[in-house]
């Protein structure tokens, strides 16, 4: 059997260590996104959902359940910086290939 499947390519990839685990951040050719909270405690929970760039401000629409980091983050200074959430989450950029071009 042929897949035809759609590879997304890996738009903007962030991370940043947390307390005994990590918060990353995926963004895909294909505007979906991958909010992933993990660690050696807890287990894996993944956010997902699509996202639309407009300037330097990234708003994020989940499928399901919202993380506690918000729905609504800024690029600023080689970091994602969420704004709206129950605490100040950051997360450091390692690559971003984004572009606001449709």
């Amino acid at each position: 059997m042929i897949s035809c499947k759609y590879d997304k390519k890996e738009v903007l990839l962030a991370d940043r260590e947390a307390p005994l685990g990590w918060i990353y951040l995926k963004m895909y050719d294909n505007k979906s996104f991958e909010f992933i909270s993990q660690g050696m405690l807890r287990d894996k929970e993944v956010y997902q959902g699509n996202y639309e760039l407009k300037n330097d401000t990234i708003y994020f629409t989940y499928q399901d359940s919202i993380p506690k980091a918000g729905s609504k983050a800024i690029i600023n200074r080689g970091f994602v910086n969420y704004l709206n959430g129950s605490y100040p989450e950051s997360v450091q950029i390692k690559l971003n290939h984004l572009s606001n071009k449709k």
